[in-house]
Protein backbone atom coordinates (compact mmCIF):
# COMPACT_ATOMS: atom_id res chain seq x y z
CA UNK A 1 0.00 0.00 0.00
CA UNK A 2 1.39 3.47 -0.95
CA UNK A 3 0.46 6.06 1.57
CA UNK A 4 1.32 8.74 -1.00
CA UNK A 5 -1.92 8.01 -2.93
CA UNK A 6 -3.52 9.89 -0.28
CA UNK A 7 -2.43 13.11 -1.60
CA UNK A 8 -4.90 13.19 -4.34
CA UNK A 9 -7.54 12.09 -2.40
CA UNK A 10 -11.12 14.15 -2.25
CA UNK A 11 -13.30 14.05 0.94
CA UNK A 12 -15.57 11.30 -0.54
CA UNK A 13 -12.71 9.03 -1.42
CA UNK A 14 -11.43 9.23 2.31
CA UNK A 15 -15.03 8.21 3.58
CA UNK A 16 -15.08 5.13 0.59
CA UNK A 17 -10.93 3.79 2.10
CA UNK A 18 -10.94 1.53 4.28
CA UNK A 19 -7.71 2.20 5.70
CA UNK A 20 -9.29 5.50 6.34
CA UNK A 21 -12.23 4.53 8.31
CA UNK A 22 -10.49 2.55 10.49
CA UNK A 23 -8.22 5.42 11.83
CA UNK A 24 -11.12 7.05 12.02
CA UNK A 25 -12.42 4.21 14.20
CA UNK A 26 -9.40 4.26 16.72
CA UNK A 27 -9.96 7.85 17.71
CA UNK A 28 -9.40 11.71 17.64
CA UNK A 29 -5.56 10.72 18.45
CA UNK A 30 -4.80 8.42 15.47
CA UNK A 31 -6.83 11.56 13.36
CA UNK A 32 -3.99 14.11 13.98
CA UNK A 33 -1.20 11.75 13.44
CA UNK A 34 -2.93 11.38 9.75
CA UNK A 35 -3.26 14.80 9.44
CA UNK A 36 0.20 16.13 10.21
CA UNK A 37 1.10 13.19 7.47
CA UNK A 38 -1.11 15.12 4.88
CA UNK A 39 -1.63 18.76 5.97
CA UNK A 40 -2.86 19.95 2.55
CA UNK A 41 -5.24 17.32 2.83
CA UNK A 42 -6.63 18.81 6.61
CA UNK A 43 -10.02 20.16 4.98
CA UNK A 44 -11.12 17.08 3.37
CA UNK A 45 -9.81 14.69 5.94
CA UNK A 46 -12.19 16.94 8.52
CA UNK A 47 -14.90 16.39 6.25
CA UNK A 48 -14.67 13.19 5.89
CA UNK A 49 -14.20 12.55 9.80
CA UNK A 50 -17.28 14.14 10.13
CA UNK A 51 -19.41 12.42 7.68
CA UNK A 52 -18.61 8.87 8.79
CA UNK A 53 -19.13 10.08 12.83
CA UNK A 54 -22.80 11.10 11.30
CA UNK A 55 -23.49 7.93 9.70
CA UNK A 56 -22.20 6.00 12.68
CA UNK A 57 -24.86 8.44 15.05
CA UNK A 58 -27.94 7.96 12.67
CA UNK A 59 -30.24 4.96 13.46
CA UNK A 60 -30.19 2.48 10.69
CA UNK A 61 -33.89 1.38 11.86
CA UNK A 62 -34.72 5.25 10.24
CA UNK A 63 -36.66 5.17 6.54
CA UNK A 64 -34.15 5.74 3.60
CA UNK A 65 -36.39 9.27 3.18
CA UNK A 66 -35.39 10.34 7.12
CA UNK A 67 -31.71 9.60 6.71
CA UNK A 68 -31.37 11.37 3.23
CA UNK A 69 -33.25 14.50 4.75
CA UNK A 70 -30.51 13.87 7.56
CA UNK A 71 -27.98 13.32 4.84
CA UNK A 72 -29.06 16.55 3.12
CA UNK A 73 -29.18 18.95 6.28
CA UNK A 74 -25.41 17.93 7.20
CA UNK A 75 -24.36 18.72 3.45
CA UNK A 76 -26.04 22.61 3.99
CA UNK A 77 -24.12 23.38 7.04
CA UNK A 78 -21.02 22.89 5.49
CA UNK A 79 -18.95 25.25 3.65
CA UNK A 80 -18.68 24.94 -0.08
CA UNK A 81 -14.76 24.30 0.45
CA UNK A 82 -15.28 20.56 -0.83
CA UNK A 83 -16.11 19.11 -3.99
CA UNK A 84 -19.80 18.00 -3.07
CA UNK A 85 -21.51 16.75 -6.30
CA UNK A 86 -20.27 12.93 -6.31
CA UNK A 87 -20.16 12.77 -2.61
CA UNK A 88 -24.36 13.09 -2.50
CA UNK A 89 -24.21 10.37 -4.56
CA UNK A 90 -21.85 8.30 -2.18
CA UNK A 91 -24.30 9.34 0.35
CA UNK A 92 -27.08 7.88 -1.08
CA UNK A 93 -25.38 4.34 -1.48
CA UNK A 94 -24.18 4.66 1.75
CA UNK A 95 -27.57 5.17 3.50
CA UNK A 96 -29.91 3.78 1.03
CA UNK A 97 -28.73 0.75 -0.38
CA UNK A 98 -27.08 -0.03 2.56
CA UNK A 99 -24.25 -1.88 0.45
CA UNK A 100 -21.06 -0.09 1.00
CA UNK A 101 -18.10 -2.79 2.94
CA UNK A 102 -16.15 0.17 3.89
CA UNK A 103 -19.05 1.41 6.01
CA UNK A 104 -19.81 -1.70 7.83
CA UNK A 105 -16.09 -2.24 8.79
CA UNK A 106 -16.14 1.45 10.22
CA UNK A 107 -19.59 0.76 11.82
CA UNK A 108 -18.21 -2.61 13.42
CA UNK A 109 -15.19 -1.56 14.41
CA UNK A 110 -16.25 1.86 15.99
CA UNK A 111 -19.14 -0.08 17.90
CA UNK A 112 -16.69 -2.82 19.20
CA UNK A 113 -14.13 -0.47 20.46
CA UNK A 114 -16.48 1.88 21.97
CA UNK A 115 -18.63 -0.45 23.65
CA UNK A 116 -15.33 -1.99 25.30
CA UNK A 117 -14.43 1.28 26.26
CA UNK A 118 -18.28 2.45 27.60
CA UNK A 119 -18.16 -0.29 30.15
CA UNK A 120 -16.80 -0.70 33.63
CA UNK A 121 -17.48 -4.28 34.82
CA UNK A 122 -16.32 -6.08 37.85
CA UNK A 123 -17.48 -9.48 39.27
CA UNK A 124 -16.48 -12.13 41.77
CA UNK A 125 -17.99 -15.00 39.66
CA UNK A 126 -17.58 -15.69 36.10
CA UNK A 127 -20.23 -13.62 34.15
CA UNK A 128 -22.04 -14.06 30.79
CA UNK A 129 -23.90 -10.91 29.77
CA UNK A 130 -26.13 -11.19 26.48
CA UNK A 131 -26.87 -8.73 24.18
CA UNK A 132 -30.13 -7.92 26.17
CA UNK A 133 -28.36 -7.06 29.14
CA UNK A 134 -29.08 -10.36 30.97
CA UNK A 135 -26.38 -11.65 33.00
CA UNK A 136 -25.92 -15.05 34.31
CA UNK A 137 -23.16 -16.01 36.66
CA UNK A 138 -21.64 -18.94 36.84
CA UNK A 139 -19.95 -19.65 40.26
CA UNK A 140 -17.80 -23.06 39.12
CA UNK A 141 -14.22 -22.83 38.86
CA UNK A 142 -14.22 -23.15 35.24
CA UNK A 143 -17.20 -22.42 32.84
CA UNK A 144 -18.39 -23.94 29.48
CA UNK A 145 -20.11 -21.69 27.11
CA UNK A 146 -20.91 -22.74 23.87
CA UNK A 147 -23.37 -20.81 21.05
CA UNK A 148 -25.41 -22.08 18.35
CA UNK A 149 -24.64 -21.47 14.54
CA UNK A 150 -27.27 -18.81 14.11
CA UNK A 151 -25.65 -17.35 18.02
CA UNK A 152 -29.47 -17.49 19.43
CA UNK A 153 -28.94 -21.08 21.64
CA UNK A 154 -26.29 -20.34 24.45
CA UNK A 155 -25.46 -23.56 26.21
CA UNK A 156 -23.44 -23.31 29.68
CA UNK A 157 -22.11 -26.12 31.38
CA UNK A 158 -24.14 -28.64 29.27
CA UNK A 159 -27.09 -27.71 31.52
CA UNK A 160 -28.41 -24.93 31.61
CA UNK A 161 -29.92 -23.21 27.59
CA UNK A 162 -30.68 -19.75 27.58
CA UNK A 163 -32.16 -17.80 24.47
CA UNK A 164 -31.30 -14.52 23.18
CA UNK A 165 -32.74 -12.02 20.15
CA UNK A 166 -29.74 -11.61 18.20
CA UNK A 167 -29.31 -7.97 16.56
CA UNK A 168 -26.78 -6.38 14.41
CA UNK A 169 -25.49 -3.82 16.89
CA UNK A 170 -25.48 -6.20 19.77
CA UNK A 171 -22.67 -7.88 22.01
CA UNK A 172 -22.15 -10.51 24.44
CA UNK A 173 -19.58 -10.39 26.93
CA UNK A 174 -17.87 -13.01 28.77
CA UNK A 175 -15.99 -11.97 32.09
CA UNK A 176 -13.66 -13.61 33.92
CA UNK A 177 -12.38 -12.82 37.60
CA UNK A 178 -8.98 -13.57 39.33
CA UNK A 179 -8.59 -16.78 39.95
CA UNK A 180 -10.92 -18.57 37.57
CA UNK A 181 -11.15 -19.77 33.57
CA UNK A 182 -13.89 -20.23 30.87
CA UNK A 183 -13.93 -21.14 27.86
CA UNK A 184 -16.07 -20.72 25.13
CA UNK A 185 -17.18 -22.29 21.52
CA UNK A 186 -18.38 -18.97 19.60
CA UNK A 187 -21.34 -19.12 16.68
CA UNK A 188 -18.69 -20.13 14.19
CA UNK A 189 -17.32 -22.79 15.59
CA UNK A 190 -13.87 -21.00 17.08
CA UNK A 191 -13.08 -22.17 20.58
CA UNK A 192 -12.04 -19.69 23.01
CA UNK A 193 -10.23 -20.32 26.64
CA UNK A 194 -10.30 -17.08 29.12
CA UNK A 195 -7.76 -16.53 31.64
CA UNK A 196 -8.07 -14.89 34.97
CA UNK A 197 -8.89 -11.63 35.27
CA UNK A 198 -10.02 -11.09 31.38
CA UNK A 199 -12.48 -10.01 29.40
CA UNK A 200 -13.60 -10.83 26.24
CA UNK A 201 -16.50 -9.08 23.70
CA UNK A 202 -17.88 -10.62 20.31
CA UNK A 203 -20.88 -10.63 18.32
CA UNK A 204 -23.62 -13.87 19.19
CA UNK A 205 -23.29 -14.40 15.55
CA UNK A 206 -20.98 -12.97 13.17
CA UNK A 207 -23.11 -11.33 9.70
CA UNK A 208 -20.60 -8.93 8.27
CA UNK A 209 -17.55 -9.01 6.51
CA UNK A 210 -15.27 -10.09 9.23
CA UNK A 211 -15.34 -11.22 12.40
CA UNK A 212 -14.04 -9.57 15.31
CA UNK A 213 -13.71 -10.10 19.12
CA UNK A 214 -12.30 -7.76 21.81
CA UNK A 215 -9.86 -8.57 24.45
CA UNK A 216 -8.93 -7.44 27.71
CA UNK A 217 -6.83 -9.69 29.72
CA UNK A 218 -5.48 -13.17 28.31
CA UNK A 219 -7.28 -15.71 25.72
CA UNK A 220 -6.03 -18.49 23.88
CA UNK A 221 -7.79 -18.82 20.73
CA UNK A 222 -8.23 -22.15 18.36
CA UNK A 223 -9.72 -20.12 14.97
CA UNK A 224 -12.33 -22.07 12.67
CA UNK A 225 -11.16 -21.49 9.21
CA UNK A 226 -13.28 -18.92 6.76
CA UNK A 227 -11.22 -17.37 4.36
CA UNK A 228 -14.14 -14.88 3.46
CA UNK A 229 -14.57 -13.99 6.53
CA UNK A 230 -11.03 -13.09 8.59
CA UNK A 231 -10.83 -13.05 12.12
CA UNK A 232 -9.35 -9.87 14.15
CA UNK A 233 -8.89 -10.36 17.59
CA UNK A 234 -8.65 -6.24 18.83
CA UNK A 235 -7.11 -5.08 21.94
CA UNK A 236 -6.73 -1.17 23.27
CA UNK A 237 -2.82 -1.60 22.20
CA UNK A 238 -2.44 -3.86 18.82
CA UNK A 239 -4.84 -5.89 16.69
CA UNK A 240 -4.00 -9.63 15.21
CA UNK A 241 -5.40 -11.01 11.78
CA UNK A 242 -5.14 -14.63 11.56
CA UNK A 243 -4.09 -16.40 9.14
CA UNK A 244 -3.90 -19.61 11.21
CA UNK A 245 -5.39 -21.30 13.85
CA UNK A 246 -3.60 -21.61 17.41
CA UNK A 247 -2.72 -18.85 19.27
CA UNK A 248 -2.08 -16.79 22.80
CA UNK A 249 -2.70 -13.22 23.22
CA UNK A 250 -2.07 -11.89 26.60
CA UNK A 251 -3.32 -7.91 26.73
CA UNK A 252 -3.80 -6.61 30.30
CA UNK A 253 -4.47 -3.49 30.71
CA UNK A 254 -2.02 -3.46 34.10
CA UNK A 255 1.11 -4.87 32.25
CA UNK A 256 4.00 -3.14 30.68
CA UNK A 257 3.99 -5.42 28.22
CA UNK A 258 1.83 -6.82 25.53
CA UNK A 259 2.24 -11.04 24.39
CA UNK A 260 1.14 -13.00 21.59
CA UNK A 261 2.66 -16.65 21.10
CA UNK A 262 1.49 -18.88 18.22
CA UNK A 263 1.50 -22.29 18.41
CA UNK A 264 0.24 -23.26 14.62
CA UNK A 265 -0.56 -21.49 11.92
CA UNK A 266 0.35 -18.12 10.82
CA UNK A 267 -0.96 -14.42 12.49
CA UNK A 268 -0.14 -11.02 11.87
CA UNK A 269 0.24 -8.03 13.91
CA UNK A 270 -0.06 -4.00 13.87
CA UNK A 271 0.04 -1.27 16.33
CA UNK A 272 -3.16 0.52 16.96
CA UNK A 273 -1.04 4.19 17.55
CA UNK A 274 1.00 3.63 14.03
CA UNK A 275 -1.68 4.53 12.38
CA UNK A 276 -1.79 4.64 8.43
CA UNK A 277 2.20 3.62 8.35
CA UNK A 278 1.93 1.06 10.36
CA UNK A 279 3.22 -2.21 9.39
CA UNK A 280 2.19 -5.75 9.02
CA UNK A 281 4.47 -8.18 11.82
CA UNK A 282 3.75 -11.69 10.62
CA UNK A 283 4.90 -14.51 13.26
CA UNK A 284 5.19 -18.33 12.61
CA UNK A 285 4.92 -21.28 15.29
CA UNK A 286 6.91 -21.46 18.15
CA UNK A 287 7.29 -17.84 18.02
CA UNK A 288 6.28 -15.04 20.50
CA UNK A 289 5.77 -11.21 19.95
CA UNK A 290 6.41 -8.70 22.88
CA UNK A 291 4.93 -5.22 22.64
CA UNK A 292 6.21 -2.80 25.29
CA UNK A 293 3.95 -0.52 26.23
CA UNK A 294 6.15 2.63 25.10
CA UNK A 295 7.30 0.99 22.14
CA UNK A 296 5.82 1.26 18.25
CA UNK A 297 6.94 -2.26 17.43
CA UNK A 298 7.28 -6.13 18.42
CA UNK A 299 9.97 -7.65 19.73
CA UNK A 300 10.12 -11.12 18.16
CA UNK A 301 11.98 -14.22 19.64
CA UNK A 302 11.95 -17.79 19.62
CA UNK A 303 10.14 -20.15 22.39
CA UNK A 304 11.03 -23.31 23.60
CA UNK A 305 8.48 -25.10 25.64
CA UNK A 306 5.80 -23.15 24.41
CA UNK A 307 3.02 -25.43 25.93
CA UNK A 308 4.20 -23.97 29.48
CA UNK A 309 3.06 -20.80 28.46
CA UNK A 310 -0.68 -22.25 27.96
CA UNK A 311 -0.95 -24.78 30.01
CA UNK A 312 -3.16 -22.87 32.03
CA UNK A 313 -5.74 -23.19 30.00
CA UNK A 314 -5.66 -26.38 31.59
CA UNK A 315 -5.87 -25.90 34.70
CA UNK A 316 -1.75 -25.72 35.53
CA UNK A 317 1.03 -23.59 36.05
CA UNK A 318 4.14 -25.58 34.93
CA UNK A 319 7.92 -24.69 35.08
CA UNK A 320 11.03 -26.33 33.77
CA UNK A 321 14.41 -24.15 35.52
CA UNK A 322 12.35 -21.03 36.33
CA UNK A 323 13.48 -18.38 38.67
CA UNK A 324 11.41 -18.48 42.04
CA UNK A 325 10.28 -15.18 41.66
CA UNK A 326 9.60 -15.48 37.94
CA UNK A 327 7.21 -18.25 39.73
CA UNK A 328 5.60 -16.68 42.21
CA UNK A 329 4.62 -13.44 39.46
CA UNK A 330 2.71 -15.61 37.74
CA UNK A 331 0.56 -16.83 40.66
CA UNK A 332 0.21 -13.51 41.74
CA UNK A 333 -0.92 -12.28 38.59
CA UNK A 334 -3.12 -15.02 38.46
CA UNK A 335 -5.05 -14.33 41.68
CA UNK A 336 -4.46 -10.84 42.00
CA UNK A 337 -2.48 -11.49 45.42
CA UNK A 338 0.59 -9.54 46.56
CA UNK A 339 3.36 -11.93 46.96
CA UNK A 340 6.95 -10.70 48.65
CA UNK A 341 10.23 -12.60 48.17
CA UNK A 342 13.51 -12.28 49.92
CA UNK A 343 16.21 -10.70 47.55
CA UNK A 344 18.56 -13.84 48.30
CA UNK A 345 15.64 -15.98 47.11
CA UNK A 346 15.02 -14.41 43.81
CA UNK A 347 17.62 -16.42 41.93
CA UNK A 348 16.65 -20.04 43.22
CA UNK A 349 15.64 -21.89 40.24
CA UNK A 350 12.63 -24.27 40.25
CA UNK A 351 10.72 -27.26 38.04
CA UNK A 352 7.50 -28.59 38.70
CA UNK A 353 3.89 -28.27 38.20
CA UNK A 354 0.98 -26.86 39.85
CA UNK A 355 -3.07 -27.28 39.30
CA UNK A 356 -4.18 -23.73 39.86
CA UNK A 357 -6.92 -24.40 42.79
CA UNK A 358 -9.86 -22.21 43.63
CA UNK A 359 -7.79 -21.59 47.11
CA UNK A 360 -4.54 -19.33 46.20
CA UNK A 361 -2.80 -20.56 50.01
CA UNK A 362 -3.47 -24.30 48.62
CA UNK A 363 -1.12 -23.30 45.42
CA UNK A 364 1.50 -21.25 47.81
CA UNK A 365 1.56 -24.56 50.12
CA UNK A 366 2.86 -26.17 46.83
CA UNK A 367 5.38 -23.82 45.92
CA UNK A 368 6.37 -23.75 49.70
CA UNK A 369 6.48 -27.48 49.47
CA UNK A 370 8.60 -27.93 46.31
CA UNK A 371 11.00 -25.37 46.93
CA UNK A 372 11.75 -26.13 50.97
CA UNK A 373 10.61 -22.12 51.74
CA UNK A 374 8.18 -21.09 54.01
CA UNK A 375 5.51 -18.60 53.78
CA UNK A 376 3.71 -16.51 56.08
CA UNK A 377 0.79 -13.87 55.78
CA UNK A 378 1.08 -10.17 56.79
CA UNK A 379 -2.35 -8.64 56.17
CA UNK A 380 -2.94 -8.81 52.41
CA UNK A 381 0.39 -9.76 51.45
CA UNK A 382 2.10 -12.97 51.51
CA UNK A 383 5.52 -13.26 52.07
CA UNK A 384 8.53 -15.81 51.54
CA UNK A 385 10.90 -16.25 53.70
CA UNK A 386 14.23 -19.07 55.05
Amino acid sequence: MDPNRFNSFNAEDFVLDEIFCEIVARGSLSVQSFKEQFPRKQKEIDFAVEMLNKLQEMEFQQSPEKKLEQWNRILRNRKKSVRLRFFRYAAAVLLIAGSSVTFYHFSQLNSIEKFASSKEISHSDVTLILVDGKQININQKQANVTYSANGADVLVNDTAEMKQSVTEAGFNQMIVPFGKRSNLTLSDGTKVWVNSGSRLIYAPVFNGKSREVFLEGEAYFEVTKDERKPFYVRTDAFKVKVYGTKFDVQAYQRNNEYNTILIEGKVSLQVNKGGILASERFIFPDQKAVLLADKSDFLVTEVANIDNFIAWKEGYLVFKNEAFQSILRRVSHYYDINIELNEEMRVKRLSGKLDLKDNPERVLDGLSLISKIRYVKNANKYCFHE
